[in-house]
């Protein structure tokens, strides 16, 4: 028996890391969504028959890392490719992520072995998703590959109105549970099991005919410019003109509709650097009555400070600047600690500031538009913050940075999750896709294709009023996990 074990516990790492590495494929561009189902359900069951803490923690580790690395391990291409450090410091900065991100279901794994084993069937979903609840705050967060977010093209999205993205992860890893016990030999077990999986099936159904908001009858022609600029040259002096000139010519026969939007720094130079150009947008504005958006660098000439922002021009000039920044992309944490040794590695590191949380919305006579900027459309909370005034949901992007890899795609079905969350029409503007149309109910219904000069002009309309999750976000979730966990800590002591 003895010289089994080294053998069973191999076998139960290689499954750790063969689960944690078929999660990415859940997630588009791929969309097996029901593999995240399976991957959780195989190391739920190993986490139940683990009986040291520690173990659990090893085996949690590797199902992260294998999860992350394969799901996130596009970070290495902006870095290599424009963060002008060598491969080798690409490759070692994208592994301290994953290291460090690879933590979160680890410590899910030893939390409910050592603290939750005789409740651990009622644990496990609620731990997993305060993980990635957690992994979306902590060191201004990073909420990539959450499980929710896979099921957007499965009857589980329709719980993304009501109980949003992590609302769906806790879903997924109940029926993942529920699998595991219908092979349980206790009948009790099994009918209860088998009686989840069937409500859930049901429930995701019925969802679907609930209409949260309502269409206001009004409509836009939009216009989406991508300019597919390449990443190398778009913010070389010299090239500057001639970007305006991609971007102006493809606008130019679009000046009759209600709204045209170029993506994330599109306009690749400080405001008051622009002045003419602007100026010659504000007079085709005016001559035409086309409301133009843009991403810009915004820049504060007294205080020094500049901010990665979108200009609207309508009847006059306002500025949406991003909240949520990039960390080590748009600006550096810990700036007094680490700005020596990055310096000294040449390692270039933007400075923006952030502009207020509450800023997040432009009122004007054709709509409210919801704004965020790229990596912002990531976060649940941001975009919902938009609500419930904005009447559609707008997003200006720049994927270059990531080439020819799966994060593009991944970034639209994140897109799509807000738009189910909402109930809110999503426009995502991009410099080289994908630039996609998204309509209330997170169906894409016009898309760019990556790497080419494209415009999607469509009608979309607009919407009014606030799902659940709009009006009360994640608090009801958290409140319900906190009681859920302290009675079985008082359980726990008690008996």
């Amino acid at each position: 028996m003895k010289n089994n074990s080294p053998n069973k516990l191999f076998i139960k790492r290689l499954l750790a890391l063969f689960s944690g590495g078929l999660v990415p494929f859940s997630f588009s561009p791929f969309d097996f969504y029901f593999l995240s189902f399976f991957s959780l359900a195989i190391i739920f069951y190993l986490w139940v028959k683990t009986k040291t803490s520690r173990e659990s923690f090893i085996l949690g580790y590797l199902f992260g890392f294998a999860m992350y690395g394969i799901g996130v391990n596009w970070l290495h291409i902006s870095i290599d490719l424009f963060g002008g450090v060598s491969i080798f410091f690409a490759l070692f900065f994208t592994y301290i992520l994953i290291a460090f991100i690879s933590l979160y279901p680890a410590l899910v794994g030893y939390i409910a072995t050592k603290y939750f084993k005789s409740s651990i069937f009622v644990s496990l979903p609620i731990l997993w998703v305060l993980s990635e609840w957690s992994r979306g705050w902590v060191l201004t967060g990073f909420p990539w590959l959450n499980i929710g977010t896979s099921q957007t093209n499965s009857n589980l999205s329709n719980f993304a109105p009501l109980i949003g993205d992590y609302g769906i992860s806790f879903i997924v890893c109940i029926a993942a549970i529920s699998a595991i016990k219908i092979f349980s030999p206790n009948k009790i077990e099994k009918i209860i099991s088998l009686s989840l999986l069937i409500i859930i099936f049901m429930s995701s159904i019925l969802l679907n005919k609930i209409n949260w908001t309502e269409n206001t009858g009004r409509t836009l022609n939009v216009a989406l410019v991508q300019g597919a600029i390449p990443q190398e040259i778009k913010w070389h002096p010299n090239k500057l003109k001639e970007s305006y000139n991609i971007y102006t010519q493809l606008s130019d026969p679009f000046w009759s509709s209600d709204l045209i939007i170029w993506p994330e720094t599109a306009i690749a130079s400080k405001y008051h650097m622009t002045k003419n150009f602007i100026s010659e947008i504000n007079k085709k504005q005016q001559s035409s009555n086309t409301f133009f958006m843009s991403g810009i660098v915004n820049d504060d000439v007294t205080s020094d400070n500049y901010f990665n922002s979108i200009i609207l021009i309508d009847n006059k000039q306002r500025f949406y600047n991003k909240h949520r920044l990039v960390p080590f992309g748009e600006y550096l944490p810990f700036r007094k600690i680490l700005s020596r040794p990055l310096h000294l590695l040449n390692i270039p590191i933007s400075n923006f500031s952030s502009g207020k949380k509450t800023e997040k919305n432009f009122k004007t006579s054709k709509g409210n538009f919801g704004m965020s900027i790229c990596y912002e459309s990531a976060y649940g909370n941001e975009i919902r913050r938009s609500m419930p005034d904005a009447n559609i949901l707008i997003n200006v992007s720049n994927d270059a940075w990531f080439g020819d890899s799966i994060a593009p795609h991944q970034h639209l079905q994140i897109a799509r999750m807000r738009a189910m969350e909402n109930g809110r029409y999503f426009l995502r503007a991009t410099n080289n896709g994908i630039s996609a149309i998204i309509n209330n109910k997170g169906k894409t219904i016009s898309r760019s294709p990556q790497f080419e000069k494209n415009v999607l002009n469509s009608d979309v309309e607009l919407f009014s009023g606030e799902t659940p999750f709009s009006k009360y976000g994640n608090i009801p979730l958290l409140i319900f996990f906190t009681f859920v966990l302290f009675i079985n800590i008082i359980r726990r002591k008690v008996f």
